[in-house]
This record gives C-alpha cells, sequence and structure tokens, in this order.
C-alpha cells in the first residue's frame, strides 16, 4: 500500500501542468474543467454533471493521472459493462498498467494464486471496480472461499500478535482454499505499525467472533459478519486517495452494491476525495442534488445550506414556470438562481452544449435555439388506422386499466403500459412468458421509478382484496382482447404488431439513405421480433437484387419471420421454403468466393500495415501468433477463415478498395474487441491465439443475417464488444443495433455512424431518456460531421440542417400518448434544473409572446461552466 501520496496541491499543480500541455488529448471544454478540478480538489470532492457525450471520462482518467504522479492511489467504480471503455480512457492519458475490471470474488482472490509471485491488489496504484462487485450471494450453503477471508484474517493476525492461532484452528488451517490464506498472510503482512489501515484491522479482528466467525449464514445479505467480511476485502485492495465513482447517480439508496462497496469495501484515506460523474444528477426530483452531494461525503452543515438553496430554486421554478408573466416570480427566481449557483459552485461543474462548436454552428446555420439540433417526430400509430383485431385490442387493454386495480390483477395492469410495445398482447396469449428472465433486472431498474412515479402522482397501491364483480370484469376485458389472436401463432403476432410494423418502416427509411439505427427498448420478446424481421425483409430484398446475404440457409427460428416478411413485401402468403434455401445456398457460394479473394492477400496486406504503423505490442504478439498457427493448420482448421469473415464484417463492401494500411488498422480493432485489454496478461501469449480463435468461432461460425442485431442481458462481453466497433463503422453490419435499456444506455460510444435514435417502449424516467440519446449525441459524431459538411448554398436554408433525431413509438389515442406528454414534462423540468432552459421552446413555439421572458429567465440560470 503506497504511503508516498504528496496531498492535494501537488495533484493540483499536475492538473494545470496536464491542462497546458499536449501530453493527453483534450479539448478546451477538458482542459477548462482540469483547471476547475484543480482549484476545488483541495478543499473537497467535485461532481463532474456534464452532459451526455462531453468528455468526462477523459478529464476523470487525467485527474487519476495526476494523483498518481503525485504518490496517490486511485479507485474507480463503473458500470459492469464499462470497464473495457475505461481501460481505453486509462491507456489514452497514459496509464497503461491498470489491471482489468475486478468484478468478483473469485477475480479478486486469484491475485494471491501463486505465493512466490503474488500481485496483491493493494500494490497496484489504479483499480476499476464494478458496481456490482459486492454482489454476494452468501448463505448457509456458500463454499468456504467466499467468506473464508474473515476467520484467516483473524487466525493470522492472533499468530502475528500472540505467536499462536485461536483454539481449534488446526481443523481449520486450510478454510478457504490456499488463495484466501496467502491473501491474509498477505494483508497482515502489509499493514505495519503506521499503516492508514491498522486501526481498521485492528477494529476488525477485535470484533470478529470465534468460533462464531466460521458459521457460513452469517455472511449472507444483512447479516452480522457481512460488513466485517467487506472490510476484509477492502484491506486487501488498499487504501485510496481518490475516488472516482462513474455513472454517480446510479444506485442511490443506502444498501445498494455502489453504496455498500463505497461505504465498506473501498477505503478512504484520511484526507480522500471523490470525484462523481454523471450526466443526469437529477432525473425526477431536485431533491437528487442533495444525495448527490451526500455522496462527496461533504459535512452536514455544507449539505443543509445546498439543500435550503436546491429547495427554494426548485420552488422558484415551478412558480416562474406556472406564472411566467408574473414580475415578482421572475425576481423570485432570479434570486434562487444566484443563491442556487453560489451554494453549489464549489463542488459542481457542469459543461452543457451552448459551449460546443457544433452546437453554435448549428444555431447559425438555423437561426434556431441550441437545444433544436435533437429533433423529436414521434413514429405515430393511428388507432383508426389499425385491422380490426388490434382496434379491439388497443380498447379492451384501455378498458382493463380502468376495471383492474394494480394488486388485483398485475399482468392486466401492466398491459396498459406495454400494449403499444407488443410485449403485452404476447403475454395475454402465454401468460407464462411475461417475466421471463431476460426481462427480469430491466423490470428491477424501472421499478424504481414506477414506484415513484406512483408516489408523486398520489397514487398508492390498493391492499384490499378484489371484490367479485370487478374480477369478473378484468377477466371478460382479458378475453376480449385475446380473442383475435387465439388462432394466431405467437411470434406471427408480434411480428404483426403496429408498433413493430411502424419501426419498421421508419428503421428502413434512415438506411436507405446511408445511415444507421439505434433502438432502445426494455422487453426482449418485441425486440426479438423487431431484429428478426428487419433481418427477414431485407434478406428477400437482397435475394431479390441478386446481392449477397450472409446466410446460407434458412434457421428455423426465424422462418415465422420470413413468411411475414414474404407477405408484406411480395404480396403473396405462401413461399417455398426449400426453394429459399436453394436461393440462399447460391449466393452464399458467391459471397465466399469473395471472402476468399480477401483472404488470398490478408496477411500480407496486414503486415505491410504494420510495417508502415507499427501496432500495439500485444496486437503484434497475437499477430505473430496468428501467422504461425496458420502455417501449422489444415485448410479445414484455419484461423483465417475466421478472421477473414469478421474483417468482411467489418469492413463492409469498402474491402475491395482498401489499401494495407486500412487491413492492418481494422484487424487491430477486431483484437481489441474480441480480446479486450489486459488479457494478454492474464491469459499468457501461449494461449492467447487459442482464446482468440476460439472466440472468433463463437462469433461468427453461424452464417446468419446481421443486418440488425439485439443488444441485452445474455450478450456476451466480447459480443457486445464487437458489436459496438461494428456498429460504429460506416459501411459494416449492423446497420441497425437494437438494445435493452438496461445494458446500453449508459457510458457506451455508438455515435460514429448514426444520429437516429428509435425509442421503441415508453420511458417514465427523462434521465434514461437523456442517456439513451446520449449514445448518439457525443464528440466526433456524425452528426456532426454531417453539419461540417453542410453548404448553405447548396441545400434550401433552414431546412436541411442536420440534427440528432429522436423517434418515439406512439400509439394515439392511448395510454402510450398520455406517457410520452408525461416524459416531456418531466424532461423540461429536468432541463430547468440542468440546462438552464426554464421556459422550454415548446413552451415558446406554443406561446410566441412568451419569447422575450423565456430568454430573460434562461440567461438568469444557474452556470456551472468552467471558467
Amino acid at each position: 500500500m503506497n504511503a508516498s501520496f504528496r496531498g492535494w496541491e501537488c495533484v493540483a499543480e499536475s492538473l494545470r501542468q496536464l491542462a497546458n500541455s499536449s501530453a493527453i488529448k483534450l479539448n478546451e471544454g477538458q482542459r477548462a474543467s482540469l483547471k476547475a478540478i484543480a482549484k476545488r480538489l483541495p478543499k473537497n470532492g467535485v461532481i463532474v454533471a456534464d452532459e451526455v457525450g462531453m468528455g468526462k471520462t477523459r478529464i476523470a482518467a487525467s485527474a487519476a493521472r495526476a494523483v498518481m504522479e503525485a504518490g496517490g492511489r486511485v479507485a474507480i467504480l463503473v458500470p459492469p459493462g464499462l470497464g473495457f471503455q475505461w481501460g481505453e480512457e486509462l491507456r489514452q492519458v497514459g496509464i497503461i498498467n491498470a489491471p482489468p475490471l475486478l468484478r468478483s470474488l473469485w477475480q479478486y482472490l486469484k491475485a494471491w494464486e501463486n505465493p512466490g509471485d503474488p500481485k496483491p491488489w493493494f500494490n497496484e496504484p489504479t483499480i476499476v471496480i464494478s458496481h456490482a462487485f459486492t454482489n454476494w450471494r452468501l448463505g448457509e450453503n456458500s463454499d468456504p472461499w467466499r467468506w473464508a477471508l474473515l476467520p484467516q484474517l483473524y487466525a493470522q493476525w492472533r499468530k502475528c500478535q500472540e505467536e499462536r492461532f485461536p483454539r481449534g484452528f488446526r481443523n481449520y488451517r486450510n478454510l478457504g482454499g490456499e488463495w484466501v490464506c496467502n491473501a491474509a498472510q498477505s494483508i497482515i503482512n502489509e499493514i505495519t505499525e503506521n499503516h492508514a489501515a491498522r486501526t481498521l484491522l485492528q477494529s476488525l479482528v477485535k470484533n470478529t467472533p470465534w468460533p462464531g466467525a466460521l458459521v457460513a449464514a452469517e455472511y449472507s445479505s444483512n447479516s452480522n459478519l457481512r460488513p466485517s467480511l467487506e472490510h476484509a476485502v477492502g484491506l486487501g485492495l488498499g487504501v485510496f486517495d481518490l475516488i472516482i465513482i462513474d455513472e454517480a447517480h446510479k444506485s442511490r439508496g443506502t444498501e445498494s452494491m455502489l453504496n455498500r462497496s463505497l461505504d465498506k469495501v473501498v477505503l478512504h484515506a484520511k484526507d480522500a476525495r471523490r470525484l462523481g460523474l454523471t450526466a443526469t444528477p437529477v432525473e425526477l426530483d431536485a431533491s437528487q442534488w442533495t444525495q448527490m452531494l451526500e455522496r462527496l461525503q461533504l459535512d452536514q452543515n455544507t449539505c443543509n445550506i445546498a439543500k435550503k438553496a436546491i429547495d427554494a430554486y426548485k420552488d422558484a421554478v415551478s412558480a416562474v414556470r406556472l406564472r411566467p408573466h408574473d414580475e415578482a416570480a421572475r425576481t423570485v427566481y432570479k434570486q434562487a438562481a444566484s443563491a442556487f449557483e453560489t451554494a453549489l459552485q464549489p463542488f459542481l461543474l457542469r459543461r452543457d452544449k451552448r459551449q460546443e462548436k457544433a452546437i453554435q454552428q448549428f444555431r447559425k446555420l438555423s437561426g434556431e435555439s441550441n437545444h433544436a439540433y435533437r429533433q423529436e417526430r414521434e413514429i405515430a400509430i393511428e388507432a383508426t388506422h389499425l385491422k380490426p383485431q388490434w382496434k379491439q385490442a388497443v380498447c379492451a387493454a384501455e378498458a382493463l386499466s380502468f376495471v383492474c386495480r394494480h394488486t388485483d390483477d398485475p399482468i392486466a395492469q401492466r398491459l396498459r403500459l406495454t400494449l403499444g410495445n407488443g410485449h403485452g398482447i404476447a403475454a395475454l396469449i402465454d401468460q407464462v412468458k411475461e417475466d421471463e428472465s431476460d426481462d427480469r433486472r430491466q423490470r428491477e431498474e424501472d421499478c424504481v421509478v414506477q414506484q415513484s412515479d406512483m408516489q408523486a402522482e398520489g397514487k398508492c397501491l390498493a391492499t384490499e382484496k378484489p371484490d367479485e364483480k370487478r374480477e369478473q370484469r378484468g377477466q371478460w376485458w382479458r378475453d376480449v382482447l385475446v380473442r383475435p389472436f387465439e388462432k394466431t401463432e405467437e411470434d406471427a403476432a408480434l411480428y404483426d404488431h403496429p408498433a413493430i410494423i411502424a419501426a419498421v418502416r421508419e428503421i428502413e427509411a434512415v438506411c436507405q439513405r446511408g445511415e444507421k439505427v439505434l433502438v432502445f427498448g426494455r422487453f426482449t420478446r418485441p425486440m426479438w421480433a423487431l431484429v428478426r424481421l428487419l433481418n427477414a425483409r431485407e434478406m428477400l430484398r437482397c435475394l431479390d437484387a441478386k446481392k449477397p446475404w450472409p446466410q446460407s440457409k434458412v434457421q428455423d427460428h426465424d422462418w415465422p419471420a420470413i413468411q411475414v416478411a414474404h407477405c408484406q413485401l411480395r404480396g403473396t402468403e405462401f413461399l417455398d421454403r426449400n426453394a429459399l434455401d436453394q436461393a440462399l445456398d447460391k449466393q452464399y457460394k458467391t459471397l465466399e468466393n469473395r471472402r476468399r479473394q480477401l483472404r488470398e492477400r490478408l496477411i500480407e496486406n496486414i503486415a505491410l500495415g504494420f510495417k508502415q504503423n507499427p501496432p500495439a505490442q500485444h496486437v503484434g504478439a497475437l499477430f505473430d501468433a496468428f501467422i504461425s498457427a496458420e502455417s501449422s493448420n489444415t485448410a479445414e482448421d484455419s484461423v483465417l477463415i475466421l478472421v477473414a469473415r469478421a474483417l468482411h464484417e467489418l469492413m463492409g463492401d469498402s474491402f475491395e478498395h482498401a489499401n494495407a494500411a486500412d487491413y492492418a488498422h481494422a484487424f487491430a480493432e477486431l483484437v481489441v474487441a474480441v480480446m479486450g485489454r489486459g488479457e494478454e496478461e492474464t491469459v499468457g501469449e501461449s494461449n492467447l491465439e487459442q482464446l482468440f480463435r476460439e472466440r472468433l468461432d463463437e462469433e461468427f461460425s453461424n452464417p446468419e443475417g446481421d443486418y440488425a442485431r439485439l443488444m441485452y442481458g445474455e450478450t456476451k462481453p466480447v459480443t457486445r464488444r464487437f458489436l459496438r466497433l461494428a456498429f460504429n463503422r460506416k459501411h459494416a453490419n449492423p446497420k441497425v443495433l437494437v438494445a435493452q435499456s438496461l445494458v446500453g444506455r449508459e457510458g457506451l460510444n455508438l455515435h460514429k455512424a448514426c444520429r437516429t435514435v428509435v425509442l421503441l417502449h415508453p420511458e417514465w424516467n427523462p434521465g434514461v431518456v437523456e442517456q439513451q440519446i446520449g449514445r448518439v449525441d457525443r464528440i466526433g459524431s456524425l452528426w456532426e460531421e454531417m453539419l461540417d459538411q453542410y453548404k448553405p448554398e447548396v441545400h434550401e436554408q433552414n431546412q436541411d440542417v442536420p440534427r440528432i433525431e429522436i423517434r418515439p413509438v406512439i400509439f394515439r389515442g392511448t395510454y402510450d400518448e398520455h406517457n410520452w406528454q408525461v416524459l416531456r414534462e418531466r424532461w423540461d423540468e429536468m432541463r430547468a434544473q440542468l440546462h438552464g432552459v426554464v421556459i422550454s421552446q415548446r413552451t415558446t413555439e406554443i406561446n410566441p409572446d412568451l419569447g422575450r421572458i423565456a430568454e430573460e429567465l434562461n440567461a438568469a440560470a444557474p452556470c456551472f461552466f468552467p471558467e
């Protein structure tokens, strides 16, 4: 454990030097943020609440480097899916030896697997830890290695202090196995008399019961010894000077996994600081500002002063939005805004898009407001245009919401909220599918918001039992809803769902103009239906146009979608599957011939490209292993076939015109996507090529269409990385990425070939939607590229200026429409808190007389932009 930290003034000086140098690639706003952090960190922690896509991670990684240069240690807590991205950012700022994301106890203990060459975590200057690290499911039947660190620490301490083990320990000397024993000995040897964690260790062993610590059940969630085990694990991680919390708005509950890590596992030095990163510190209520400040561990008096200013600003915003013409209300608002800014200025930095060159360029070209660069256009489904069975379903679902209470019939109540996305219909046709495992985590995530929604609207869950008549009415309406689909295959009902059809139509229109589409949903079955229908339609179009399609035969799970697509595109019901297989096989052979041409000079091209621009060490090592393996493999066992197919997927048709540098660059990106970072150290070079081959084989051995792909909870990390890489390449598939909200809405960069976000399933939380849009609204996005290329003299002025497109799928005249309106109102409230937009553009469009007042109020809004 490093005790050489030279203090926060030293960190501040290092931050200023980084901001003024070219050692790290930073834009002007990021440089200003580093200088502002340098002013604040010597006094207190900081929240960096920049809008989505403005480079907060690079700022935080630079701060981590500054702390390391001052001799300090850094813990970075990140959502489970962002370890790869953080590894990349740390390397970009010069921190090249950070170990891979710490996800589990097994990975934690593995650091001590080799007693002759241990690699303890407390020797690492920077550690990246998953938010879910403390998700330890322990109980009376848990294997001892999962909980034995605490009793082993106790025993080793007794041996060290009293020169004898506790009574009866001989029978448990190897409790938990060699790794646990090595870890306990290593920790005891490290924490010497003057160590920062000495007091914690003494307290921990003093309060450890013996032999009570040998009872596995005592380590289950909320049991007596669980906090002690968490502290014990924390001792093995060491003491940290800076704790960076990515997506710091998440898991606000006191017993959340993130808070358990922060409060129990991650040990803070005496003068430690916390740096919180979030684009949405406020999602549903202004009181969430207070939660964010408490996460910085500010003293109670400071929090109380801030809370008073926060509450006053919240009330003033509500009053002035209600009565914008009231001069007194405007005066109170200005005073409250000034006090709010003064109270939060020492702890909060927030850059918004107003200062971005792209936004300023957009405003100049369009003559519109800053926020008009995002365009919300509904994909509207008119009930009057529906088929008769869908009209009946919509009416029945709306009726159910009136006759059923939540506790009477949860499935029917949820149907009201989910009919618009297809999941509700499928659930009533097959009742058990509603709570399938793929959606469980999404439901748990949504539950917090839904409960707070009901409380905010003054509602409560009914506790009385349903009366018989109400139950009969609910059952009658459920029967009415299901009746039109009783003789229909369940999947066919989804493929024919109006929301799916409307989404397909709009998605294909965007793709036809050469752009990609990002779709967000919550429920997996309708998302699978959308993906399969998009692929089926594109496959048939490719066959009709004699274009290649990466599939040699129809898969059983695709056949229902292909039949529906055939009816939609070709207007006939019958489709001969054998004939379709023959057509697919014929065109696939043509595609394979093209790939064979790519393989013929692939190794030569990559080698030439690397000669011109040498690769990173691990990429070069894997390329050498790849060449060596290829020379000894048979044609049937050739890894070259898999590499060629993967590169063909990444490069698309552009491979025919690619040069050696293009091939080398694509191969390097493929290695990073397939292998991640740091695995060359944990796997070893001898096994690197084999693991590379296995992962490529898993991803590419089964030819299937990938015009559209789904990324959801069960998608493996390597597949997620490849999807992110391929989606960001303009000529590669997938052209459409359908992402489950829980998985894809935070942290991912999906912006280089896409500026359109389709919201398949309505959301309640504006912070969630803001995060979703933020996947394409980022520095270096396709939108910014198109804006740079826009020429007013060529395009009609104020008509074709490129924008980021937000396309919610909305059932007109149903609860869906109300849901979207509520979301927009909450969005406006969030913008008033975060963006300084007290009177929204939509309001001024409805009431042009408010234009001058809106400018006056928005100009007085709090500003936390770094000077």
